[in-house]
């Protein structure tokens, strides 16, 4: 019996850039396009039917669940999960899915699909980027605080002996340690990390 699955797979069964799957009523795949099965050959490759969790991260099971009993429930809503996938080879991949409802032209529900596309890549620039303002951040506070402080503090030693009586030896002397002072400090304010907010990734710009 025709259904709207049949029409996706159509166009997304050689797609090297989305999964498709359709879960049955046990919770197995009864499909998975060429995409899925080479990324996931591990747990899916060969024939007969395998459980959808058989490559999911246990922490994620939960959530799969729920939003598969979701869509059955609701069938014209569109659930969205990150699911995290194991990669047969201790680590895992994260994957970005739509799923929802697929239902026979009389209005059963026949299964879930699952569309998805794998965001590893984007999460571990996400990840580099909350290092970087992690990092400037600390040199900042490097900067204000450990090395501005001595200086603010020459510039205090300079003021104090500026008030007493000193020669004019002495006196060219504290002069210049001010003058110093300021080429000092002006130079800090040229290549001072100020932290102004986190960091945008200029491709979301």
């Amino acid at each position: 019996m025709a259904t709207t699955f049949d029409h996706i797979v159509k166009l997304l069964h050689n797609s090297s850039t989305f999964y498709l799957v359709l879960v049955d009523d046990d919770g197995n795949y009864a499909y998975h396009n060429d995409y899925f099965t080479e990324k996931y050959a591990y747990y899916y490759k060969g024939e007969g039917k395998r459980s959808a969790l058989a490559a999911l991260h246990p922490g994620d099971h939960g959530a799969c669940m729920k939003a598969n009993m979701l869509c059955r429930k609701n069938p014209d809503e569109c659930y969205q999960l990150t699911l995290r996938k194991l990669n047969g080879t201790g680590g895992y991949t994260i994957t970005q899915w739509d799923f929802k409802a697929n239902c026979t032209p009389e209005g059963q529900i026949a299964g879930v699909v699952g569309i998805g596309y794998d965001i590893t890549d984007f999460e571990s620039r996400q990840d580099h980027i909350r290092f970087l303002t992690s990092t400037l951040r600390d040199v900042a506070y490097k900067q204000s605080h450990i090395v501005r402080r001595p200086l603010a503090n020459i510039v205090g030693l300079v003021e104090l002996l500026e008030q007493g009586e000193v020669n004019e030896s002495s006196a060219a002397i504290i002069k210049m340690l001010k003058q110093s002072c300021r080429e000092l400090d002006h130079e800090f304010d040229n290549f001072l990390i100020k932290d102004e907010g986190p960091l945008s990734d200029p491709d979301t710009e």
